[in-house]
This record gives structure tokens, sequence and C-alpha cells, in this order.
């Protein structure tokens, strides 16, 4: 699978990230996948649901915004010499720092780039929302893997996008986490639509357990209504995929942590996104937050 893997990005590098025959109105739906803490699995998530997503003849761009511990490039098995940063400052153009992983799924590295975005001046931001209208024109999703925990930066994250996935676990430590992620974000003048995952679930009863217990807390002190996107089984073998730098969904297809994924990827791909605000809109709304 490996080999595979390897032939699949061989494949993808060769193509160009050009404008494709789009609806012009037609917006790229922003995902802040975000959690409380690390260790969570959060960044495997965003790299196997981008996958999925191509699956499901959908066009992914992944953006890495976690830039104290950039893991995107990793799992994806690619080594970014630019990021965001050298497209804001004028050094490159976006198409330069992209990279096509696998077929229709394209990784930039956020680099500090997204803190960065906070410092530039309205001329500087013109000139990067006009490299960002190439992504409107290509991606159907944008998914945004932001650093753990709560800062400014990732707060403007979720406020920006369309939706926030919150990737937590059954352990206490991750449900006070996300808890306190879902409070700041529930200090927004607008209430960002959050989704939740319960990752690394032994069970069903125990992931459902976890959500009730997020959920009811959420009500009582928020009166946040969250929904379930679904549960992740554990899989030892995750390891594995990470050591062999082959994404889990395409190592182990057929597992059931990998059919969820796909399921889950299902059901985002048939999201309505008249309601989208695209990318231009995510960066505009997160340097003025």
């Amino acid at each position: 699978m490996g080999d595979q893997a390897q032939r699949l990005r061989e494949i993808a590098r060769q193509q160009k990230f050009a404008p494709i025959a789009r609806d012009a109105e037609k917006k790229s739906q922003v995902y802040c996948i975000t959690s409380g803490k690390g260790g969570v699995g959060k960044t495997s998530f965003s790299v196997n649901l981008a996958i999925a997503l191509s699956r499901c003849g959908k066009k992914v761009v992944i953006i890495d915004a976690d830039f104290g511990f950039s893991n995107v490039n990793i799992l994806m098995g690619t080594n970014s010499k630019y990021n965001m940063s050298h497209v804001l400052n004028g050094e490159k153009m976006l198409n330069e720092v992209m990279e096509e992983c696998f077929p229709n799924v394209w990784h930039i590295s956020g680099g500090a780039g997204m803190a960065d975005l906070l410092k530039i001046d309205h001329a500087r931001l013109a000139q990067a929302m006009r490299q960002m209208a190439q992504l409107e024109q290509n991606a159907d999703y944008i998914l945004i893997d932001t650093g753990a925990g709560m800062n400014d930066v990732v707060l403007r994250m979720i406020s920006a996008s369309d939706h926030t996935i919150i990737v937590m676990t059954a352990e206490p430590t991750s449900l006070i986490d996300s808890y306190v992620v879902l409070k700041m974000a529930a200090a927004l003048p607008e209430k960002p639509d959050i989704w939740t995952i319960v990752n690394k679930a032994s069970s069903e009863a125990e992931a459902q357990k976890t959500f009730d217990s997020f959920y009811k807390v959420a009500q009582k002190h928020l009166k946040y209504d969250v929904s379930m996107m679904g549960y992740l089984p554990r899989d030892n073998r995750m390891t594995n995929s990470i050591s062999a730098l082959v994404p889990f969904v395409m190592q182990y297809p057929s597992s059931p942590l990998s059919l969820r994924i796909q399921s889950m990827a299902n059901v985002v791909s048939k999201v309505e996104a008249e309601k989208a605000k695209g990318i231009k809109s995510f960066f505009t709304k997160f340097w003025k937050g």
C-alpha cells in the first residue's frame, strides 16, 4: 500500500492546480478542525477526511494552521519548502506553496502565516485575497487543521469558518478542554456551527456516553446546541500508517475506522453549500477579528 500511495503522490505532482469549470456563484465550504488538547487524533482525522472527500468526487485543500507543531506534511508524506507566510510577504505565488499530495487533495503549510495575517495592512491583504481567489475557483472544501487548545488565532478561525469540528476522546481531560473551546466559541457575536467527533472510542456506547455528557454540560451552562458528527473506533494500526507515511484510509480501506471516516465524508459532501461564505470571506473575517 505504501508503493500505491507513492504512485498516487507522483501522479498528483504532475498535475497543475488550474481553474476548473465551477459555478461562479458557488463558494468553497470552509471547515475548521480543532481540539481542546493534543493527542486526540485531530490531524490524522483531518488528513483522512480530506482523502475520503476526494473519493466522493470533491476537490479538497487542507491548510496546516498548527504553526507550532505542523504535522499534516508528515502524514501526507510531503516536505514543503514554502508556506503561507511566503505568499503574504509577496515572495511566492499561492500555486508555488501548494502541493497536490494525492489526486484532488492539496496541502498548504500555514507556517506562521495565519498569525502573520493579523499583522498585514489593507494593501497586502487585498493582494493575498487575489491569491486566495484561486482556491475558490478550484476547491469544493477547505479543511483548516488548527493547533490544539485555544488562543486568539484559533478562535478567529472558528469564527470565520462555515463549520467547526471539535475532535475529542472519552478522557475527562479531553472533555474539559473541549468544553473550554465551546465556551470561548459561545462568547462570539455569532455562534459558530459546531459538530463533535468522539475519537478512539472503545465502543459505540462509550462514544454516545461521552457525547451525552458533553451535550448536557453545553446545554446547561452555555445553552449551546452542538451536534454529534459521529464516532471513530480505536484502531491500534493507526501508528503503523503514520510510521509508513500512508493515510489510514488508504492503508486499511476496509477497516471499521476507514469505513466510518468515509461515511462522515459522505455526510459532509451532502451538506448544502448555499450559505457557504467562501475562502475570501474566511480570510477577511479572520483578519478583522
